[in-house]
């Protein structure tokens, strides 16, 4: 059972995290972010909330990928506001403990899968089926109905395909950013590592990018579902 958290304590830990987190989300490259990572992770364990911490223990950052410290920032700033808003740590995917085969219902990470091909969706709900950590809550056609399914089942991670009808990809990002909850990988081949969609992408809070597999008979689909797994599992504050 989660205890509330002294309103005092959290009003005036608010403002400082947030302010830290920008820094995060500012740092130019992995080495410049390590030490605003270490600050977040003493704070986090001050106040003993154990889903910031998750989210930290779990980050890894490439020093490749200058734009992924300002997506775990936007994730950390999200969660916080979330933490401030309900005045207690409530418990989340990102603080879920490893889990082995037999996960308890309770304890998976809620997953939200968002093409516009039904062939996709389908095989992106097969790989998140091979981790017993995940399970899929729905799944939506466009990004219009990405962000209603959002704000209807409050999924713990949505996997976001960028082309789609209606709403693409960076659009919903873009509202989810000031609006959702929950942590967003992009699935797309239309973001290729350091281009301008990617690095919106990772700007707008994105926690990861990864390609789509070209299909469930193509030859890359262990390796892209892998990836995929991987990438999810970081998001979600799982071990990778």
């Amino acid at each position: 059972m989660t205890m509330p958290l002294d309103p005092e304590l959290l009003a005036a830990f608010l403002p400082e995290w947030q302010a830290m987190a920008a820094r995060l989300g500012e740092a130019k490259d992995a080495a410049a972010a390590q030490p605003v990572l270490d600050g977040l992770r003493a704070m986090a364990e001050a106040m003993e909330l154990a889903s910031l911490k998750a989210m930290l223990d779990g980050a890894v950052l490439d020093p490749f990928d200058p734009a992924q410290a300002a997506g775990l920032a936007g994730a950390l700033a999200r969660r916080a506001a979330a933490i401030a808003a309900a005045g207690a740590d409530a418990p989340a995917a990102e603080a879920a403990p490893p889990a082995g085969p037999e996960t308890p219902a309770a304890s998976r990470v809620r997953t939200l899968v968002v093409d516009d091909s039904g062939i996709m969706r389908r095989l992106l709900r097969d790989i998140l089926a091979s981790d017993p950590d995940f399970e899929v809550v729905g799944e939506a056609a466009d990004g219009e109905m990405g962000l209603a399914a959002m704000h209807r089942l409050t999924p713990d991670l949505t996997l976001l395909d960028i082309e789609m009808p209606v709403l693409d990809g960076m659009g919903a990002l873009r509202r989810w950013a000031l609006e959702g909850s929950g942590a967003v990988v992009i699935v797309s081949s239309a973001a290729r590592p350091g281009s301008p969609t990617a690095l919106e992408a990772r700007r707008l809070g994105a926690a990861a990018i990864v390609g789509k597999p070209s299909g469930a008979l193509s030859l890359d689909i262990a390796e892209r579902g892998a990836l995929l797994l991987r990438a999810a599992r970081r998001a979600a504050g799982l071990p990778a």
